[in-house]
């Protein structure tokens, strides 16, 4: 101990140089906050309910709002969105004003969604991008299931990566694979390849953190 001690003095406080590198040190773990929290704020699931045939029309030719439209063409049991009320639309010149005796009529009469939903308009989530609610809404989950799972594959030949290629090789490359994972995130059109980029995702963060240790 008192060996380390003077080799203490000798190297000094903490200066300019440890400072630097304490910094430098610190950005690769920003980044890992930003892309396992992520998902709280990507994968919300914003306020949804079953499109209705003709909702639209009440819309358009009889001015009502989409809220409007929601309380009366959707059933609100357990506060879930996910049915609709089997409505005939009346074809009549007094559609607006008969749509609600219509309503009336089947309302007792529930059918589930054929898949098409309204979403809030006030900001898009991956959740409403690819319409991950009611029966699809276990997908949704698999998109942190998968970033873990990145984790855990990569714990098994970081070691190996990082004495076969050294640790700044590594390093270099696991921020290239953020950078270009977190672009196809942003920009895939297909939920399954956001799901194998977050795994990708997760497999080159690990390398980044298990090397930086």
């Amino acid at each position: 101990m008192a060996n380390v001690d003077r080799l203490m003095e000798h190297i000094g406080d903490f200066g300019p140089f440890q400072k630097k590198i304490a910094i430098l040190g610190s950005l690769p773990v920003i980044l890992f906050a930003f892309v396992f929290v992520g998902v709280v704020f990507l994968g919300h699931t914003p306020d949804h309910w079953c499109w209705t045939p003709g909702s639209e029309q009440l819309v358009d030719e009889c001015g009502w709002t989409e809220v409007e439209v929601r309380e009366v063409t959707v059933p609100h049991s357990a506060g879930s969105f996910c049915q609709r009320y089997a409505a005939n639309w009346p074809k009549s010149q007094n559609k607006c004003d008969a749509v609600m005796w219509e309503l009336a009529l089947n309302g007792s009469q529930t059918l589930p969604c054929d898949g098409r939903w309204v979403f809030d308009k006030s900001y898009t989530t991956t959740v409403s991008e690819f319409s991950l609610v009611c029966e699809k809404a276990w997908l949704a989950e698999l998109n942190q299931v998968l970033l873990a799972f990145g984790f855990f594959t990569g714990a098994f030949v970081t070691s190996y990566i990082a004495d076969r290629f050294g640790r700044k090789p590594c390093v270099i490359a696991s921020m290239l694979g953020l950078g270009i994972t977190g672009v196809g995130i942003m920009l895939s059109p297909w939920y399954p390849l956001l799901l194998l980029l977050r795994f990708v995702q997760g497999f080159s963060n690990f390398i980044e953190e298990e090397v930086r240790l």
